[in-house]
């Protein structure tokens, strides 16, 4: 195989290629999570969604629809809904969501981890479908998953599992501030708990998170899990790679090969003289 021919630099430059389209137009860009009921315990059964938080990259503001939200325009207490109160709640908080997202065709959806039937884009159809709401669409090239891109960009080892999840984990790891986000297993608490404004701060802080994520990947500054020799390979392009996107670095070089090249001079006219 060429050394200029590296299957991890292809990666990264698909990663950095989809980074890019979201960075140039920031401004139909937006930044989604939502909290639900846990799908582990529920034997197929399609999890309650109990707020979705939705960010402009752009503008850094910030929409959300909630369940306690809905319970306090219906002036009822939300730590004591029955299911069919909490039917009607939803229905309502989720069709108010896919009015939002058809309004918004034209915009880039960046999410953690939304991508099927337990916890994605569709499940929230799915729920819409279940309660007789409107569903909503969205191009499947218009949604951005961005822990995958991470995995492109610094490979899938740019962070840990546990024990908190890569999301948590690696907002620890880069001083993001995690305040009021829970954990997988402390949303399934909450839930249990009817504690949906907990769910909903959580949900809050996590797409604060993700905007941080963003920003320290685009200026070249996310601390990730990996050394460079995992993300660029090393081969003779993949160092190459490195010097470039390293400011410090290439400066070093760059004034290592002005003295070198200072001090070859006069041997090189001496040769030419000569010759």
């Amino acid at each position: 195989m060429s050394i200029f021919n590296s299957p991890r630099l292809r990666e990264r430059k698909q990663g950095l290629a989809s980074f890019a389209e979201l960075a140039k137009d920031k401004s139909r860009c937006f930044i989604i999570h939502y909290s639900c009921e846990s799908f582990v315990t529920l034997h197929g059964r399609t999890p309650r969604v109990t707020s979705i938080c939705i960010k402009s990259l752009g503008t850094a503001q910030t929409i959300s629809f909630s369940i306690h939200l809905q319970a306090q325009f219906a002036r009822q207490g939300f730590d004591s809904l029955s299911d069919g109160d909490y039917d009607t709640l939803e229905v309502a908080m989720l069709s108010e969501f896919s009015t939002f997202v058809k309004r918004h065709s034209g915009y880039r959806w960046i999410h953690w981890n939304m991508r099927d039937s337990n916890y994605g884009f569709e499940a929230i159809n799915n729920r819409l479908r279940i309660l007789n709401g409107d569903t909503f669409d969205i191009d499947d090239d218009r949604k951005y998953d961005f822990p995958r891109m991470l995995g492109l960009i610094y490979t899938y080892g740019y962070e840990a599992n546990r024990p908190k999840g890569r999301l948590l984990n690696l907002a620890e790891r880069n001083n993001i501030s995690t305040i009021n986000a829970l954990t997988g297993s402390e949303e399934a608490t909450a839930f249990d708990n009817r504690q949906y404004l907990q769910l909903h701060m959580s949900t809050l802080k996590k797409v604060d998170v993700i905007e941080s994520i963003f920003q320290r990947t685009e200026v070249g500054e996310l601390k990730v899990n990996v050394d460079w020799k995992t993300i660029y390979g090393t081969s003779l392009v993949g160092i190459i790679n490195v010097v470039n996107e390293t400011p410090w670095l290439l400066a070093i070089v760059s004034v290592i090969s002005l003295i070198a090249g200072a001090a070859l001079e006069p041997i090189i006219q001496r040769l030419f003289h000569t010759a």
